[in-house]
């Protein structure tokens, strides 16, 4: 039944024109709010769904976004991809995906090809693709409108979103030290991933801050997979100085770490404090539950591909916001240093 409603069903339910119901649906500006709200509620009655394709050919457009990634974490990127499926939804766009390998020598040329095969009217790139050059100035040369999500270089002519990654890392490892942690170890991201960067600055500004020297055995090098978690676990743990608490960069690392720990006969958290990053589904899944960085990643997709949008309608983009906060969720592998600590505190943490 609603394949048969068209726009001229809801213009003349709103009692406007067809060019009045185009330009709202396509959230032109300059039209009035009495106006607009006449369609919408003309489009709600009516269930009217817009053809994207029919769109398309009055336009000059396609009305597909193209989400490129290249990620270990899937839980990550099925976040992002319902933030961008939702805000794409709400604004009349599809969504296409481009999986790839960042380390490929064929990977400029694979997404080339995509490119020139697919329709579409603007790119999404995730870390690490958000600061690949190549890509960056691939996109630029086709005059596609692009936005990038957690870049380590903001400095660009396109829109960005991404959060406060060094911060929240702080955070964490002040409320570890709160807890009277002074041996904590940290599981660094994936070398290529500019969030690995900036929330190990974040643990390190911490530990400086309440005078505690970074132990360099106590930073190991993960890559946002739950092998690296257990790895890099299974070394810290087999150290002849322990720590107390472990902080991996996101939580299939720390999921690795609690699984090593369970191995070992090393209670959580009673004998080991362990803290994860993004507050995906495993953090919850496993037991104890993992103390963990909420990153707004379905927000952080969403604000993206709302950004893009604007671009690509050549409205006004700068006036969303780019830096998203994260917030700490404090669950059961974490408590208060049973040890003895080894190092005094410069001051107490407030």
């Amino acid at each position: 039944m609603n394949s048969k409603i068209t726009i001229r069903d809801v213009a003349s339910l709103a009692n406007v024109s067809v060019k009045t119901v185009s330009r709202v649906l396509n959230n032109e500006p300059n039209v009035r709010i009495a106006m607009q709200e006449r369609v919408n509620a003309a489009v709600k009655e009516l269930n009217f769904k817009p053809n994207p394709q029919a769109r398309g050919l009055r336009g000059n457009k396609s009305f597909i976004l193209t989400l490129i990634y290249s990620n270990p974490n899937p839980d990550y990127i099925l976040e992002v991809q319902k933030g961008i499926l939702d805000q794409g939804h709400e604004d009349g766009y599809n969504l296409q995906i481009l999986p790839c390998d960042h380390t490929s020598e064929n990977l400029i040329e694979m997404v080339t090809s995509f490119l020139e095969g697919s329709p579409q009217d603007g790119v999404i790139l995730t870390l690490p693709l958000s600061d690949n050059q190549q890509i960056i100035e691939l996109l630029e040369s086709k005059n596609i409108p692009y936005t990038r999500i957690s870049p380590l270089n903001s400095e660009s002519n396109s829109p960005f979103v991404g959060s406060d990654d060094q911060k929240a890392a702080y955070d964490m490892t002040r409320h570890l030290i709160s807890l009277g942690h002074t041996d904590i170890a940290f599981i660094k991201g994936h070398p290529d991933h500019s969030d690995t960067h900036k929330r190990l600055l974040g643990y390190k500004q911490a530990l400086n801050e309440y005078g505690i020297n970074a132990n360099e055995q106590f930073i190991k090098q993960g890559y946002f997979t739950f092998e690296s978690g257990e790895y890099c676990a299974r070394q810290l743990l087999s150290q002849p100085i322990k720590p107390t608490a472990i902080f991996a960069s996101n939580d299939c690392m720390a999921a690795g770490v609690l699984k090593v720990s369970k191995q070992l006969n090393i209670s959580v958290p009673a004998m080991l404090t362990i803290a994860g990053y993004d507050d995906t589904s495993v953090s919850q899944q496993v037991w104890p539950a993992i103390t963990t960085v909420k990153q707004p990643i379905y927000q952080l997709g969403k604000l993206a591909t709302k950004k893009l949008i604007n671009k690509i309608k050549s409205l006004d983009y700068e006036k969303l916001p780019s830096i998203l906060e994260c917030d700490l969720v404090l669950r059961e592998s974490a408590s208060p240093c049973s040890a003895i600590p080894r190092r005094i505190l410069a001051h107490e943490v407030i």
